[in-house]
């Protein structure tokens, strides 16, 4: 009994096929990262409109005022809620201090997203001109509430006494949220897009 090779390769409609399933896998596995992606950003404004509620309560509810900062670390957008009104949080003599801490292992909890999600921000100086600054390493966002009225207060720097506003904070990946926050009565909504 002779046996011989099949010297025969793949038939046209063998590579079509099998062409075809691949270009399908890619098409989904492409549209399935768009849709990680995209959850990301939108994760991010539901953990920073949370953080917003947390600190209402507890500046309303409690002894002290809650402060909100989001800072730009050089591995993504950090918040870290404090009851001190400082220019740094308790503790930090110096922002090197305070990025260190921030992207420490010891707060993994408190990173709000990573570099693929831009953070800016947009409002009026105290003059009533309008203002804008994107969050990136070495610059922060502190964010409080009267006690007494329940405004909100808002500097760009941590320090306190600023008379600049931030009414917007849009983060924007592979989609765009923003965040309204009403500076006299204190609320804030999410708005897509």
């Amino acid at each position: 009994m002779r046996i011989g090779k099949d010297r025969r390769g793949f038939s046209l409609v063998e590579l079509i096929i099998v062409i075809s399933i691949m270009a399908i896998l890619t098409g989904v596995s492409v549209t399935a990262m768009g849709f990680i992606n995209s959850g990301k950003t939108k994760k991010a404004s539901n953990a920073l409109d949370n953080k917003l509620d947390y600190i209402q309560t507890q500046t309303m509810t409690k002894k002290g005022t809650a402060y909100l900062y989001l800072y730009a670390a050089s591995d993504g957008i950090y918040t870290y809620v404090h009851t001190t009104d400082t220019s740094y949080p308790d503790g930090f003599d110096s922002r090197t201090e305070l990025d260190s801490y921030m992207t420490s292992e010891s707060i993994e909890g408190s990173r709000l997203c990573d570099n693929n999600v831009t953070v800016k921000l947009t409002g009026q100086s105290g003059s009533g001109s309008n203002i804008s600054l994107t969050l990136n390493s070495g610059n922060m966002l502190k964010i409080g509430h009267s006690k007494s009225t329940g405004e909100f207060i808002c500097s760009n720097d941590g320090t306190a006494g600023s008379t600049d506003f931030y009414d917007f904070i849009e983060l924007d990946g592979k989609q765009k949220f923003s965040i309204k926050m009403i500076k006299a009565t204190g609320k804030h909504f999410i708005k897509k897009g």
